[in-house]
């Protein structure tokens, strides 16, 4: 039963990846599609999360769920253009004052990636658990000083 949810998890959150590309993403502002983004990448790096407690048995989709979230990495920057802050967003200025250390931020998770892509690859759930700690180190570099509390 579980490895169900987690296929269907795993396509659940396939299809909002999926939102970003081609023409359907061009009908979104880029807030919505940096929101569809995140949220993809929260999506995997969950059921990634239940693996490394056991909550979940590692099978082909664990790796999915890494490359995925390595496909991903890699386009953070790209979704934050100068002048896409405001309204609903939670993107801080700061990120376009410091563009140098947001782009570092960015480029640091999508660094960290791989070695949870190779983890997954593994099944075991304790490699799986420290590379997806890592990578969840790096999250950390752009939300605290990159992004607004929620309201």
């Amino acid at each position: 039963m579980k490895k169900t949810k987690m296929w269907i998890a795993a396509v659940g959150v396939g299809a909002l990846t999926a939102l970003t590309a081609g023409s359907v993403a061009a009908a979104m502002s880029v807030q919505e599609e940096r929101a569809v983004v995140m949220k993809g990448l929260g999506g995997h790096m969950k059921a990634l999360g239940a693996v490394a407690k056991g909550e979940a048995k590692a099978d082909a989709g664990t790796a999915v769920h890494a490359m995925a979230l390595r496909e991903l990495s890699v386009t953070i920057a790209h979704l934050f253009p100068e002048g896409s802050g405001g309204g609903d967003s939670r993107a801080l200025p700061k990120i376009w004052s410091d563009w140098d250390g947001f782009k570092k931020a960015s480029d640091d998770f999508a660094a960290a990636t791989p070695q949870l892509v190779a983890a997954a690859k593994t099944g075991d759930a304790k490699q799986i658990g420290a590379a997806l700690g890592a990578v969840g180190k790096t999250c950390g570099g752009c939300h605290k000083p990159y992004r607004a509390e929620k309201k």
